[in-house]
């Protein structure tokens, strides 16, 4: 008789999980559009932000992330979800994702109720390739105070680059290298004739922009 009780208690028991809703999950979007090796979010965007929601959260178990993916992190109050890794349970939480290189991942997640049952949910990542910054500056003449001396200004806020920040400005003048992390640089020529002006920019990844050229005259 006691086998028989204990055999109908597993199968209520089997009946309450059968009957129970799955754990609900869901995200705040369902694809993250994210520029690789941007980890610190250098123009405050929420492109890589996505907010995970937990319905009835005391009733749930665990919450980890379920992929293999090396590439692509998922970052938690500073600290790195690695795949089987746990995050807190709540009503709500936000992570940043960033990647080490361009494509197109699937990052997934599962939640765990109390009863064993699993609701698993996937973002897709899709991560672009840095873009070169584009060089670009202007020039000008400034008051002599000095015989035999030239000065100018040459001004490059005008290079751009849309997906991230320039770091540094990279003069070349008459072949002499001036670095700079402010966009203008003043120079002083002292000789006439024609002195020729390069300059590239690179920007918070590392990445170098072309080099574009102009030539001044000073006759």
């Amino acid at each position: 008789m006691a086998f028989v009780l204990a055999i109908g208690c597993s199968n209520k028991y089997e009946s309450i999980v059968d009957l129970s809703p799955a754990p609900g999950l869901s995200f705040s979007r369902d694809t993250i559009s994210i520029r690789e090796r941007d980890y610190t979010n250098v123009l405050f965007l929420n492109n890589g932000r996505l907010t995970i929601y937990c319905s009835d959260p005391t009733h749930q178990l665990n919450l980890m992330r379920d992929d293999t993916s090396s590439s692509v992190h998922v970052m938690y109050r500073g600290e790195d979800i690695v795949p089987g890794k746990s995050l807190p349970v709540t009503d709500s939480l936000q992570v940043f994702i960033t990647s080490d290189k361009p494509g197109i991942f699937d990052l997934g997640f599962y939640l765990t109720n109390r009863l064993g049952k699993t609701t698993k949910k996937n973002v897709k990542v899709k991560v672009f390739a840095n873009q070169p910054a584009t060089a670009s500056f202007i020039y000008g003449r400034e008051a002599e105070t000095l015989q035999q001396s030239w000065p100018f200004y040459f001004d490059a806020s005008l290079s751009n680059k849309p997906d991230g920040v320039i770091v540094f400005y990279h003069y070349l003048i008459n072949g002499q290298a001036v670095d700079s992390q402010d966009p203008v640089i003043h120079w002083t020529f002292h000789a006439k004739g024609e002195h020729t002006i390069g300059l590239y920019v690179t920007d918070d990844l590392g990445q170098h922009s072309s080099t574009v050229t102009k030539k001044i005259l000073i006759p």
